[in-house]
């Protein structure tokens, strides 16, 4: 099924795309994009991982994106510089059109003293809680809840269902999608007299621009100050972030990944899927976790770091693999244990031996 009704000749294609084109007929209608083993004759598909290569043999596809001609490739070839910039490229030029919501519905609960743009969009069901403030181009969309003195800045677009709690701020240009919550109360609790008393949460949470959030992340608001989340960061699915934490500009934060309260990450800072960071640890920037990686203690700029407690991905790749071989290595030490005792018992022995003369 065709994703979108555009179609574009190969040649016209290489042209938007600056490519080279090799081989092929560049009269070639093109309709879509697709993997290497999924596309059809009309479509486009591309080829970043080389393990990937002897899939072109057989694939259907009208042509191939690559970084460098393939040699013995049946298919056309787009030779561009960056494969992945030229498939996001490709992509919106065939990404499906979709209805966008227009106006205030009626079925939308908009407090008197909220602000909404003229430029907004509101959903239906949708609640704009006292003095809000929605700004232009912004897209509420259905089911969603923004509390009381919260500002959304210009541009951005809150799927269904999605709540910003009070007195939060979010800046232009900002996706959040379905049934993402800002600004909750933190996990903050007190034992007082074998009773676990919540620490009020009195401040906020910051969403700088450019910062898109997805679907069903939970980002608690602070207990005094704000949770910062700076501009350009990216965050995936179900992606808890404490009280307090701060996320530095243009991060990523793959889906499952959990930050305790008063976490800080720098700029640019890459956590694999499944990450957690205990409370008040620091990373720096630029550093890159692997899957499943607990920070546990500060960790500096520029690292790689893996496993559990975190260290140098190259050591702990190197005990991962000395694991694997425990089970050979335990037969080794039991074989060598028992030829240690035969060893020792035939000197005893001799020593008997020799004492008895």
């Amino acid at each position: 099924m065709q994703a979108s009704d555009k179609t574009i000749t190969l040649a016209a294609l290489a042209e938007t795309l600056g490519a080279e084109l090799i081989g092929g007929d560049g009269r070639t209608v093109i309709s879509g994009v697709n993997t290497i083993r999924q596309a059809g004759p009309a479509e486009v598909c591309f080829l970043t991982v080389e393990k990937y290569r002897p899939l072109l043999d057989r694939t259907q596809a009208a042509a191939v994106l690559v970084a460098e001609p393939v040699d013995g490739c049946p298919v056309a070839q787009l030779v561009v510089d960056e494969v992945n910039t030229a498939l996001i490229t490709v992509l919106r030029y065939f990404e499906p059109p979709l209805k966008r919501l227009s106006g205030i519905d009626p079925a939308a609960a908009i407090d008197p003293t909220a602000r909404v743009d003229a430029t907004a969009a509101i959903g239906p069901q949708a609640v704009i809680g006292p003095d809000a403030h929605i700004g232009p181009d912004t897209v509420i969309g259905p089911g969603c809840v923004i509390g009381q003195e919260t500002t959304i800045g210009a541009n951005c677009r809150l799927d269904a269902n999605v709540v910003v709690y009070h007195r939060c701020r979010i800046g232009d240009d900002c996706i959040i999608q379905a049934n993402a919550t800002i600004g909750s109360t933190g996990f903050g609790y007190v034992s007082i007299d074998g009773q676990h008393e919540l620490v009020p949460h009195n401040g906020g949470v910051i969403i700088e621009d450019a910062v898109e959030i997805g679907a069903n992340t939970c980002i608690d608001r602070a207990k005094f100050g704000n949770t910062v989340i700076e501009t350009g960061t990216k965050i995936d699915n179900l992606v808890q972030i404490g009280h307090n934490v701060r996320i530095g500009r243009a991060s990523l934060l793959a889906g499952q990944c959990g930050l305790a309260g008063s976490a800080v990450l720098g700029d640019g800072v890459v956590l694999a899927g499944q990450c957690g960071l205990a409370d008040h640890v620091v990373v720096g920037d630029r550093t890159i976790a692997g899957g499943g990686t607990g920070i546990t203690v500060d960790v500096g700029s520029d690292q790689k770091v893996f496993g559990f407690p975190a260290r140098d991905i190259r050591a702990e790749l190197k005990s991962v693999a000395v694991y694997q071989k425990l089970p050979e290595l335990a037969k080794e030490l039991k074989l060598l244990s028992k030829k240690v005792q035969r060893l020792e018992a035939a000197k005893n022995h001799q020593d008997r031996s020799q004492t008895d003369r």
